[in-house]
């Protein structure tokens, strides 16, 4: 943790609560959906831009060799408890779109498999995760999960439904605490990838992909 002037924090606060506050209801507003993936990678290079202007090389904070088998399990294990909850959520609130996705559109279900972590989970993680802990690191570590976990919420606003953001705040709270133990990038995405990948398999991709938005 760094200290900074009051003045310093004054401004980090302003426009933290800009981008990660203001900037989503906008975006919610003007509902761009077709430019969606665009503007989320435009966000995040700008971000590997301003980590490499601090000093921090890509293979440091991507740091892969956080990832190890012990890793791996602590988060199958607390994995698999979540997953059976996510899937009686879907079986009580829709069950007939309970695995829809790989048996209506298997070819579908695969690309969703396939592209899910590159498209979407590694730049919300290189914004959410890399960007906030380095922005925040005035604070002490578990108000950054914290802050982490409500921007991460808070921007799936664009997806106009409750669905989304209150699981996501949950995720994000999860994925902060992942990269807050092994400050690992890869380990944020994989863990990313693992839930996003299983929602869109039990049906529940129809709240976070932003072409079905539902209310």
């Amino acid at each position: 943790m760094m200290k900074l002037s009051r003045r310093m924090a004054l401004s980090h606060w302003i426009r933290g609560l800009l981008l990660f506050g203001v900037l989503p209801a906008f975006i919610s507003y003007l509902r761009p959906h077709q430019w969606m993936y665009v503007l989320l990678w435009l966000l995040a290079l700008g971000t590997v831009l301003w980590l490499r202007h601090h000093g921090i090389r890509w293979s440091q904070e991507w740091n892969v060799a956080a990832l190890t088998r012990a890793e791996l399990r602590r988060i199958f294990v607390r994995f698999i408890p979540l997953a059976i909850a996510l899937t009686l959520f879907m079986w009580w609130i829709d069950f007939g779109r309970l695995f829809s996705l790989p048996r209506e559109r298997p070819l579908v279900w695969v690309m969703v498999m396939i592209l899910y972590p590159l498209l979407s989970a590694m730049p919300q993680e290189i914004v959410y995760r890399s960007f906030i802990f380095r922005y925040y690191r005035f604070l002490p570590e578990k108000f950054i999960i914290l802050i982490s976990a409500a921007a991460f919420g808070w921007v799936h606003i664009i997806l106009q439904n409750w669905v989304a953001v209150t699981f996501s705040a949950i995720g994000g709270a999860l994925f902060a605490h992942t990269y807050a133990k092994t400050k690992s990038l890869a380990a944020c995405c994989f863990e990313h990838a693992l839930y996003g990948c299983y929602l869109f398999t039990i049906g529940m991709g129809m709240y976070f992909y932003h072409g079905m938005a539902v209310h």
